[in-house]
């Protein structure tokens, strides 16, 4: 059992919780084989004022161009230039769908009644051939 306390409590929170909620808390405290529910709810304090492990690696030449965007006053921080990256790219990219999508599934269906016609072609011929 985790019972690691770094310093003795001194504030009490009364929080009320749905019964889901009090499940997902019993759940959380048996799967950490925690004893107590203040414990369990200790131990997801600290766990949300760490770094998180899930966070996403930035190459570091990716990560100087985000930068750049916020010095010259695109962006407010380094969140504002992602989001401003995704943004313009998915804008992009919903752009270059709308434009070349049209044109890739003509070209299938041209492709199609092309290949449609020659096998069409290959059974008269087989069929004058007594094949």
């Amino acid at each position: 059992m985790r019972t690691t306390r770094a310093a003795p409590a001194t504030r009490f929170l009364g929080v009320r919780l749905t019964e889901e909620e009090e499940s997902l808390l019993e759940r959380f405290r048996t799967s950490q084989d925690l004893s107590t529910r203040s414990a369990a709810v200790r131990a997801l304090v600290r766990e949300a004022g760490e770094p998180s492990d899930t966070a996403i690696e930035i190459p570091t030449t990716l990560r100087n161009e985000l930068e750049e965007l916020v010095e010259d006053g695109y962006a407010r921080d380094l969140d504002g230039a992602v989001a401003l990256v995704l943004t313009l790219g998915i804008r992009e990219l919903a752009r270059t769908h709308a434009e070349h999508v049209p044109a890739l599934r003509d070209h299938a269906r041209s492709a199609h009644g092309r290949r449609a016609g020659r096998r069409r072609v290959d059974r008269e011929g087989r069929g004058l051939l007594g094949r």
